[in-house]
């Protein structure tokens, strides 16, 4: 009986001996693996606070109140670049309705938070896992928002919201809230293709953004979350219930009082367009082609170039391109029985310089960096040729300009005296012409 007690416990050791084995291998093993994720944590942390510190924070409000300039051959402003920006105006000047329902629906924690929201983003985690690791939304203040808006990309990531977040943390650190504020409302788009909230005011109820009321700022407020399917033009049912929606949260959220809101939504949505939209691209085929340039030689990101502040010196000739428009506008081309348009395109260069003065790339409605004829079209050059491989070499070879050309008809060209030359119609109209004719 003792020696069966002591297998026993033997074989118990043996089995508690492999156990301990197999724990501590484990517990190696997943220590290894804690090491390695924190390590990695520390390497994207390390490189999203790189990002944000190189992000050219302090000059972003600048950025965004600036637009790209073009400048002409003597130094005179000609235009514009594309932006996606509007009007900008300082936050005195954008009603407080404005303000309070956009922070009320968008950030009601605006004022307390140093960039992120703690409790936004416990709210969109659990959206997170909800929805099985998609992320849908949620959990961003103003901050982030606006530094997506000038930053960033729109897609729905885990590193886009990490940078979203970094870099809110430098936007903080470097402006006052009445200024991110400012900065988030001038960038935001408000759909019916207007960007900031002063644009945005005129082309939905006729008005500066300093004169909107309770209602109309729940309106802009609401257009935020989908432009698509809130603005008043397109969906004004959808825009009236957000609106509603939005007014009830201001005052659940102590902006304003229920009888104010009650008011408010007792109103309808009184739209008035009176929207200029004043378009600076004045020149769009020359414009294409400068934008092209900037980024194939200068390494310049297209949307750096149209919304950082840039001013691009040209060999343009306003006068040359005006004169060039006009002609396309006014000349006569056989166009099509189907309405297709008979295309052409023309460039002006200055021959002691380079310059380019003026360019058409094309006739019909222009497409923002569509295909430009005059610079990215590749055809035979048909008789445009005739001066470089025809008269020059005469010139270099004794000819005047005033040199009389034979009429007739020629045989005996090449080596083999068998290339044939003779007038397109086989007909000898003059008996000798100037090379100059």
């Amino acid at each position: 009986m003792k020696e069966e007690w002591k297998i026993k416990l033997k074989n118990w050791g043996q089995r508690q001996s492999v156990v301990l084995k197999n724990f501590w291998r484990r517990y190696r093993i997943n220590k290894l693996v804690i090491l390695l994720g924190l390590v990695m944590v520390l390497i994207s942390s390390s490189y999203l606070v790189f990002l944000a510190k190189t992000a050219n924070v302090e000059n972003l409000k600048a950025g965004l109140a600036q637009t790209t300039l073009v400048y002409d051959r003597y130094g005179e402003e000609a235009g514009e670049l594309y932006a996606q920006k509007g009007t900008f105006v300082t936050i005195e000047e954008i009603s407080t309705n404005i303000q309070d329902a956009v922070i009320s629906t968008e950030d009601k924690r605006f004022y307390s938070h140093n960039g992120f929201d703690p409790i936004g983003i416990g709210r969109a985690a659990v959206g997170y896992v909800i929805n099985r690791g998609n992320i849908v939304g949620g959990g961003s203040t103003l901050t982030q928002q606006l530094a997506k808006n000038a930053y960033l990309t729109l897609d729905q990531t885990l590193i886009r919201k990490a940078k979203e977040l970094f870099l809110a943390l430098e936007i903080e650190k470097q402006y006052e809230k009445n200024e991110i504020l400012e900065m988030y409302l001038n960038n935001s788009y408000f759909g019916s293709g207007v960007w900031g909230v002063e644009d945005a005011s005129w082309k939905y109820f006729g008005k500066p953004a300093s004169d909107v009321t309770v209602a109309e700022g729940a309106v802009l407020a609401g257009i935020l979350k989908a432009p698509s399917n809130y603005n008043p033009i397109d969906y004004y049912e959808n825009s009236l219930t957000r609106r509603d929606l939005i007014l009830q949260l201001m005052v659940d959220n102590g902006f304003t009082d229920q009888a104010t809101a009650d008011a408010a939504m007792a109103e309808g949505i009184y739209l008035a367009d009176y929207y200029d939209n004043a378009d600076a691209y004045n020149y769009p085929y020359y414009f294409d082609a400068v934008i092209e340039e900037a980024i194939e030689e200068y390494g310049i990101d297209e949307e750096d170039l149209l919304n950082k502040g840039y001013k691009i010196y040209t060999g343009l000739d306003q006068q040359y391109q005006q004169q060039m428009d006009y002609t396309y506008d006014t000349a006569y081309f056989a166009d099509a029985a189907d309405g297709t348009l008979m295309q052409s395109a023309s460039v002006a260069l200055d021959p002691q310089t380079g310059d380019v003065m003026a360019i058409v790339g094309g006739r019909g409605e222009h497409t923002f960096r569509g295909f430009n004829r005059a610079t990215q079209m590749r055809v035979p050059p048909a008789s445009t040729i005739k001066p470089l491989s025809v008269h020059l070499p005469a010139l270099e070879n004794g000819y005047k300009v005033d040199s009389l050309i034979m009429d007739d008809d020629t045989i005996g060209y090449g080596e083999a005296d068998d290339y044939f030359v003779a007038n397109y119609n086989h007909y000898s109209e003059y008996q000798g012409i100037p090379m100059y004719q």
